[in-house]
């Protein structure tokens, strides 16, 4: 049989081609002269990175996965901003907690010395005027420090969905400029749940208040009011958990942000919002108190071993499971609020894409910062 002709130097139609020489494969260089590659061969061009979610409306997964995945993209910025915005607040609450405990441990070192001791009427009078105001101050400071990190970790979320990165000086300047209105928006909404509850379960409580004493008529009545206040705790939770958002990423003022998310939450769009919100609030509730509690677990193991080596010492092992408790506190609030806010903000963000086509802006700002870092990579 005949064979096929080939040129000098060139490999038979059977031959197997050389294996590339050590050092190539995907990651080789390019050749040198800016000749084009091979196909198949390394080509260098512009990657863009993976958003914070996609611009289009959302599913549950997704929005979840923007609340895990801002961890990735900005954990330094957004827990050194939670960190430093809790600290204080913590270092706030601790003191406050501690005064109003104070008493509470001056009772029980007389009780330990003197069983027989028994605290006059003006001195339990004071303690609970003590509590009262103690724990007023820990709900304010809560209330603005959880105000101030939403802001800040609000537009850095923003950012990071459509590409744009927002620096933490930039963070900073939001929460300066954003803060006073998004406390006033958390006092509001505060204010509405507290009124909201009291109203509903004060008509509860009104037919046993009337009666004066306790029929199973009452207690049904009672029972409902309670859980009529709780619905309507709820409710109001859902109307106004975008109004942060809608605050930072619109512009707006503090009745404008309350009047939008009410808007946005209106008619069936409401029944997506609070289960989606829900769900976050409870996965962040669920891993804080996991958190916490092993802060307390070791705060408790160190209060026994001191009880047993002396029960005199009981005052030292309440202060030290008080402090672990504190700093369990702290740890789970500052690691998972940005879990929280992205979470919150990617709802937002579905709510708006599905119902006012969003994604058509944001895709647009994606598109000009892309253009943006690709003239700059040139």
């Amino acid at each position: 049989m005949s064979t096929q002709w080939t040129a000098p130097g060139t490999s038979g139609p059977g031959e197997p081609s050389p294996s590339p020489a050590p050092g190539g494969g995907p990651f080789a260089a390019e050749p040198a002269g800016g000749a084009p590659a091979p196909q198949g061969g390394p080509r260098r061009e512009l990657v863009q990175s993976m958003p914070l979610f996609p611009l289009r409306p959302l599913g549950l997964g997704e929005i979840l996965g923007a609340a895990v995945r801002i961890y990735r993209l900005r954990a330094r910025s957004v827990l050194g901003i939670a960190a430093v915005v809790y600290g204080v607040a913590f270092v706030i609450m601790t003191f406050a907690t501690g005064a109003s405990m104070v008493p509470m441990f001056g009772d029980m070192q007389a009780t330990l010395e003197d069983p027989d001791a028994v605290p006059t009427g003006m001195s339990t009078v004071s303690d609970i005027v003590l509590t009262v105001v103690s724990s007023l101050v820990s709900g304010i400071v809560s209330l603005v420090s959880t105000a101030l990190v939403t802001v800040a970790l609000t537009r850095v979320a923003l950012g990071e969905a459509v590409g744009t990165h927002v620096p933490t000086s930039a963070m900073w300047a939001t929460m300066r400029r954003k803060g006073l209105p998004a406390m006033g928006v958390c006092l509001l909404v505060a204010l509405m749940s507290s009124v909201l509850f009291v109203v509903i379960f004060g008509l509860g409580m009104l037919p046993l208040i009337l009666l004066g004493e306790a029929t199973v008529v009452t207690v049904v009545v009672l029972v409902l009011g309670l859980i009529v206040g709780l619905l309507g705790v709820l409710w109001i939770f859902a109307r106004t958990i975008l109004a942060v958002p809608a605050l930072v990423l619109e512009d707006i003022g503090v009745i404008a942000a309350l009047r939008r998310s009410f808007a946005m939450t209106r008619g069936r769009r409401l029944w997506r919002v609070l289960g989606i919100a829900l769900l976050v609030y409870v996965i962040y509730m669920f891993a804080a108190q996991l958190l916490v509690a092993m802060f307390v677990t070791v705060g408790t193991v160190i209060y026994v071993a001191i009880l047993l080596v002396s029960f005199e010492a009981m005052l030292l092992g309440m202060i030290v499971l008080t402090v672990f408790s504190m700093l369990g506190s702290y740890a789970a609030t500052f690691l998972l609020a940005p879990f929280l806010s992205a979470g919150f903000v990617a709802l937002y963000a579905d709510n708006r894409m599905r119902h006012e086509a969003w994604d058509v802006e944001l895709t647009r700002r994606a598109r000009a910062a892309w253009d943006v870092d690709g003239a700059q990579s040139r």
